[in-house]
């Protein structure tokens, strides 16, 4: 997501069980996620993007009353990431791996550069 220099900071693959869906019965019982988030910054020497926050954020998920949309927690990554200071931009998905049979996951993806800083170039 960021040109030239960079570290991310890296979570791959959280597993929580979150109330979440639009449908009836995903209403019945919490949805197993798959969260994975990479966190970017140009840091100096000796700083680093604590990932700690993060999982403790996703994690905290699982005791939330129920949430509709995926993007609402996505939503949720990104005040979480930003709320760091070094980080320019995050990229978060969320899978939903039970949700359609012969499909390893059905979910949404985000990417957010932090408010007010402009990139050159976006990067994928």
């Amino acid at each position: 997501m960021l040109t030239g220099d960079y570290t991310a900071a890296v979570l791959e693959t959280i597993e929580v069980h979150v109330r979440c869906g639009l449908h009836a019965f995903e209403y019945e019982r919490p949805n197993r996620l798959w969260v994975s988030v990479w966190q970017y910054g140009r840091l100096k020497p000796g700083e680093f993007i604590d990932y700690d926050l993060m999982r403790n954020a996703v994690v905290a998920w699982e005791s939330q009353d129920h949430v509709e949309l995926l993007e609402t927690l996505l939503d949720d990554v990104m005040a979480t990431a930003f709320s760091n200071p070094l980080v320019l931009a995050c990229r978060a998905r969320i899978l939903k791996p039970d949700i359609f049979p012969g499909t390893h996951g059905a979910g949404v993806e985000m990417a957010r550069y932090r408010p007010g800083f402009a990139p050159k170039e976006f990067v994928a």
